[in-house]
């Protein structure tokens, strides 16, 4: 039996009813817009808890890199399906307890007007439908009242045809009080007819960090590299030539470690640590991008070379 839609308004929400078979529960869909932070597009890394240390006769600096803020799945692109999977995501969970919940999503979409129609699903059964407004602000989608058993589901969300590429946003996903990150997707696509335009992916992705003995610019770089737990990802924009790709991110208030061997040159070192070097994601907040820390580190060399001399007159420890 074909889905069946019925939106009626009630100010502050929209209301969405479906009914996809004679045998299946009618869902109430609520759609509220939400302001709490983080708010649309506010981003913010931070670099903390910078030291160097010793891992037997090895030095290794080691630094926190945290997102404070958004971490969020995206749609590529994707058109031209019927069955809600123009362009799609999948999140397998395993919930602990048999009982009714609320599965919420926090959504925005800035799509050409008026927004994308989404597909909601558990385990294979649809749910619902739901339109979310192409007005570039966050909402809260909530399924209400939906039975669930202990063990292993998938939870699908989709968009069906459009005449334009969907641009949905995603940051997370509840259901009763567990918590998924959006960005966290096991499976995605979309049924776009050129398979290099389709599916999901994560922002900010491959956030730059780099790792200077010296003031960033004018000292020695120690290291650079992208921080975060891979994704694989859709290239719609043809940067690569396999089309997809396994970025990098983390995830909203999560912490990726940076641990990097080093080997002292001197006496005395200044260490800085910045992340975003080149002001490529607009944040909320810059001044937390950086760090420094003064290191009196003997070179190694210089000590197994005089160790013998310098015990006889110092008491040294390695740290």
């Amino acid at each position: 039996m074909l889905a069946i839609t019925i939106a009626i308004l009630s100010f502050p929400f929209l209301m969405f009813y479906s009914n996809y078979s004679t045998e299946q529960k009618i869902y109430e869909i609520t759609v509220e817009p939400d302001s709490s932070f983080p708010k649309w597009k506010e981003y913010d890394y931070s670099v903390e808890n910078l030291e160097v240390c010793m891992k037997g006769f090895e030095r290794y600096i080691k630094v926190d890199i945290k997102n404070l803020a958004l971490c969020e799945a995206r749609s590529a692109w994707g058109w031209y399906s019927p069955n809600g999977r123009s362009c799609w995501g999948e999140w397998d969970f395993e919930y602990s307890k048999n009982e009714i919940v609320d599965i919420r999503f926090r959504v925005g979409d800035s799509s050409p007007g008026p927004g994308a129609t989404y597909r909601i699903e558990l385990d294979g059964f649809h749910l619902g439908d739901v339109e979310i407004s192409a007005t570039n602000s966050w909402y809260i989608v909530t399924v209400h009242n939906v039975s669930i058993n202990a063990g292993k589901h998938a939870l699908f969300l989709g968009t069906y045809q459009m005449d334009y590429y969907p641009d949905i946003w995603l940051d997370y996903i509840m259901i009763g009080d567990l918590k998924i990150e959006a960005e966290e997707y096991n499976r995605m696509g979309g049924n776009d007819p050129d398979p290099d335009l389709r599916g999901l992916t994560v922002y900010p992705r491959d956030i730059k960090v780099q790792i200077w003995d010296g003031e960033p610019t004018t000292g020695e770089l120690i290291d650079e590299m992208v921080v975060g737990k891979e994704q694989l990802v859709i290239d719609c924009k043809h940067q690569f030539a396999a089309n997809t790709y396994y970025a990098h991110y983390i995830e909203n208030n999560g912490t990726f470690t940076v641990e990097i061997p080093w080997k002292s040159k001197k006496l005395i070192h200044e260490i800085y640590v910045i992340v975003d070097p080149d002001n490529e994601l607009e944040e909320i907040n810059e001044d937390n991008n950086i760090i420094s820390k003064i290191v009196f580190s003997m070179p190694l060399d210089f000590i197994f070379s005089y160790f013998p001399i310098l015990t006889k007159y110092f008491y040294i420890t390695l740290t």
